[in-house]
C-alpha cells in the first residue's frame, strides 16, 4: 500500500507552525510521516517545533543553511517509492478540514491512473483561493492564469519523472520565489503530455487548506520597499517559467 507523506517547509513560523502541525495531527486520516523542515529561522520556531518533536509520525528537520521552499519540497519527495502520495502544507498555513487526507485518500483511490489531487482553498481574510478544475485537455499549464494551487499533492512518480532544470532559474539556480509554478507546471505538462490529457489529475471543489497572508507578518506589507522587490521578482520568475516553458 502506498505511503502519504505531508511536507511543510518555511522560515521564523513560529505564530504558525504550531496550527499546521495540529491540523495534521487531528486528521481522521493519519499520514505515514510528517516532515518539517525549518529553514534557518531564527526567531523561535525550533523551540515551537521541539514540543512535537516526539510525536511517532512527525520528522522535523533543522537546515544549517537556506535550501529554500522547492528545494526543501524536492529533497525530501524524491527519493519516496514511485507510488506514494505527498502533501504539500506550508509550515505558516494548514488544513482547515480534518478529513482533508481522507477525502485526498479517497481521490487517488478512485482511479489508480492519479497522479495530482488539488483543492480549492481559503485566503484568511480574503474568503476563496484560485483553485479550479482543468478547464479541458488543451489547457496549457504554461497559459496565462493560475488554477492549480493549494492544496498540491502528487504521486512521487510525477516528480521523479521531470527533469531538474525545470527547477533551476536563468542562473542554474534553485528558484527562491514562484515555487508554486516552478513545482507544478512541469508535472502538469508531463502528465499531459504523456496521456494526451489531464485524466491523471483530480480536482476536489472544497476548501481544504487554509493560506495565511493577510495576517502573516513574517510575509512583507504591501507597498514596503520590500514587498516591492519580492513581488517583482516573483513576476519576473513566474514569468520566465512560463515563457521557458518545458524543460526536456
Amino acid at each position: 500500500m502506498n505511503k502519504l507523506y505531508v511536507i511543510s517547509t518555511g522560515r521564523n513560523a513560529n505564530k504558525f507552525v504550531n496550527n499546521c502541525i495540529l491540523s495534521i495531527q487531528n486528521q481522521t486520516y493519519a499520514c505515514d510521516k510528517h516532515i518539517v523542515i525549518d529553514d534557518v529561522s531564527d526567531d523561535n520556531t525550533i523551540s515551537h517545533l521541539s514540543k512535537h518533536i516526539s510525536l511517532p509520525n512527525i520528522e522535523v528537520k533543522l537546515n544549517k543553511e537556506r535550501k529554500y521552499r522547492l528545494r526543501n519540497i524536492y529533497d525530501n519527495a524524491v527519493n519516496k517509492d514511485p507510488e506514494d502520495i505527498i502533501c504539500i502544507v506550508d509550515s505558516d498555513d494548514w488544513l482547515t478540514d480534518n478529513t482533508a487526507l481522507q477525502k485526498i485518500i479517497d481521490a487517488y483511490d478512485s482511479d489508480d491512473k492519479i497522479e495530482y489531487v488539488h483543492s480549492q482553498y481559503i485566503i484568511d481574510g480574503a474568503g476563496l483561493g484560485c483553485s479550479k478544475p482543468i478547464p479541458n485537455k488543451d489547457w496549457d499549464p504554461y497559459g496565462p492564469g493560475w488554477i492549480t494551487s493549494h492544496i498540491s499533492t502528487f504521486k512521487a512518480k510525477a516528480l521523479q519523472s521531470i527533469p531538474i532544470n525545470n527547477f533551476l532559474d536563468w542562473n542554474g539556480k534553485w528558484f527562491e520565489i514562484a515555487t508554486d509554478h516552478a513545482l507544478t507546471l512541469p508535472i502538469l505538462y508531463r502528465l499531459r503530455q504523456r496521456d494526451g490529457d489531464y485524466s491523471a489529475v483530480k480536482f476536489i471543489n472544497e476548501p481544504l487548506y487554509t493560506h495565511l497572508f493577510h495576517g502573516n507578518p513574517s510575509k512583507p506589507r504591501s507597498g514596503t520597499a520590500e514587498a516591492d522587490l519580492r513581488a517583482t521578482l516573483a513576476v519576473k520568475c513566474s514569468t520566465y517559467i512560463k515563457r521557458r516553458g518545458y524543460v526536456k
